[in-house]
């Protein structure tokens, strides 16, 4: 498919991965707009950046006769509207992960999959790539978040690229791909999957679909990554294996050589920074490091992308490692992950897209250890009344370790999980309100979320809009409230 000559629509473009990919697509030339809901999402802002338009609603009516390609997140089911009038015009028709699929297959790819920090690790291996080369390093990133500050989308050429791999539904088993890295694997996607055996299978089919002589780099802190590893030096004994973390053997063993800096092993002697506190974003932040180093060493002449014109010796790992490792410290933030928005009147605001129990334990270790001093209210969206339920004592868990929580209605998604019958919300408030002397309130509306921040938030608290719902801006709303009251 000649991409340059198409005339592209997306359905659901304020989605992350999609926002991302109609910034891409318009970077290879594409003509290209979109449709979503009438809802101000975080993407707003990068589109309008870029100068995507972006209807609102489904209707058939919105497809204008020059379209060639219709591209629709997997949320919206083929009966919508517009996506019928598509497929009676006979326009060329694909789904979010149908097309990233196509797109795998016209360059040698590399992914990173998991259960957790998919976007971080795309994020920081994409600053990496971008920063630490002489030469313009031909590649191109899409994943479901961006670097905060970044002016430009990552698409530098089209010799390699960069995708972000979900499990969910299977989708990645479709992606042809040269490499991948694999953070954790947990259960999740309750919807889809019925158990931990099923993600893990699906992440052995994903190791079994790696081109030939292909590479696998996994988190070896932890378990479920370990263990896909493992199935991969039995199964596919052709494949490059690399381990990194805490846990790992030599090379690319991490370790702590001061309060934010961390060293190799395979170089003891050259600490970097690190802006990350907590182990499991440390570990996102070295596999991306990793993922860098395999994807340069990748390349046919991978001498031209050495800062130094280092001659290809046995010392090459040692100078890419060098090279990039110096740019860590540079790295700014994802969006939407413990991302700090702004601070007011001694409140930090902070938005945070954790939403299965091990990434709020996560993104809370991180804050704790960012603001030690610091009281933390949580506003937590749960997304997907499926998830809510089959985590509910997890997320209880986890959540009463804040000082302050308000548990809003479980997000509507376009996916079609919303609660049938009374909100697992509402239990899941009633389960931290049993546990702990943790404040918790459940909200069936942000306007009485609103009005519980403005009242129990303080000088030195911490507000953290949480969960794969979309309350970010209710940051900026509870901020506004205060500062007229004040």
């Amino acid at each position: 498919m000649d991409l340059q000559s198409q005339h592209c629509y997306l359905v659901g473009m304020k989605g992350t991965g999609m926002a991302s990919l109609a910034v891409l697509l318009k970077r290879m030339g594409c003509q290209v707009r979109g449709c979503d809901r009438d809802e101000v999402f975080f993407t707003d802002a990068l589109l309008e950046q870029e100068g995507l338009a972006c209807d609102i609603g489904f209707s058939e009516h919105l497809l204008a006769s020059d379209i060639s390609l219709v591209i629709y997140s997997s949320a919206y089911p083929l009966q919508t509207p517009i996506l019928q009038a598509a497929a009676r015009r006979g326009i060329a028709l694909y789904s979010y992960p149908a097309f990233i699929a196509l797109l795998t297959r016209r360059q040698d790819s590399y992914a990173v999959a998991g259960t957790h920090g998919k976007s971080t690790t795309c994020s920081v291996a994409s600053h990496l790539l971008r920063e630490a080369s002489d030469a313009a390093f031909p590649f191109y990133a899409v994943y479901g978040s961006s670097q905060t500050g970044l002016k430009h989308y990552p698409y530098y050429g089209g010799e390699c690229a960069l995708f972000e791999a979900c499990e969910y539904q299977d989708h990645f088993l479709s992606y042809d791909l040269r490499a991948v890295l694999i953070t954790s694997i947990e259960f999740d996607h309750p919807d889809y999957f019925h158990s931990l055996e099923d993600v893990k299978r699906s992440f052995e089919s994903l190791v079994s679909k790696l081109k030939g002589g292909g590479i696998l780099i996994y988190c070896a802190d932890d378990a479920g990554a370990c263990e896909a590893a493992a199935y991969a030096a039995v199964n596919r004994p052709d494949l490059t294996i690399l381990s990194y973390g805490f846990s790992a053997k030599p090379p690319f063993r991490i370790m702590q050589s001061g309060p934010d800096s961390y060293t190799l092993a395979v170089l003891p002697e050259n600490p970097f920074t690190v802006q990350a506190k907590a182990r499991a974003l440390v570990c996102d932040h070295l596999g991306a490091l990793v993922l860098s180093v395999a994807m340069l060493l990748d390349r046919p002449r991978p001498k031209l992308y050495i800062q130094d014109q280092a001659l290809l010796s046995d010392e090459v790992l040692l100078t890419l490692v060098s090279n990039l490792s110096r740019h860590l410290g540079s790295y700014t933030a994802c969006t939407g992950r413990t991302e700090v928005l702004f601070e007011q009147n001694g409140v930090v605001y902070v938005d945070d897209y954790a939403h299965h129990p091990s990434e709020i334990r996560t993104s809370l270790e991180e804050l704790n250890e960012r603001y030690p001093r610091h009281k933390i209210l949580v506003i937590f969206c749960p997304h997907t009344a499926s998830r809510t339920r089959a985590f509910s004592e997890d997320f209880a868990r986890e959540l009463s370790k804040c000082n302050a929580l308000i548990v809003q209605a479980t997000y509507a998604s376009a996916r079609g999980d919303g609660p049938s019958g009374p909100d697992p919300a509402q239990h899941l408030a009633r389960q931290v309100s049993s546990l702990t002397p943790t404040t918790c309130a459940f909200a069936q509306d942000e306007d009485t979320a609103l009005a519980l921040a403005t009242l129990w938030l303080q000088e030195r608290w911490l507000c953290i809009t949480m969960g794969a719902g979309n309350n970010r801006s209710l940051c900026e709303r509870i901020a506004h409230q205060r500062r007229s009251l004040s």
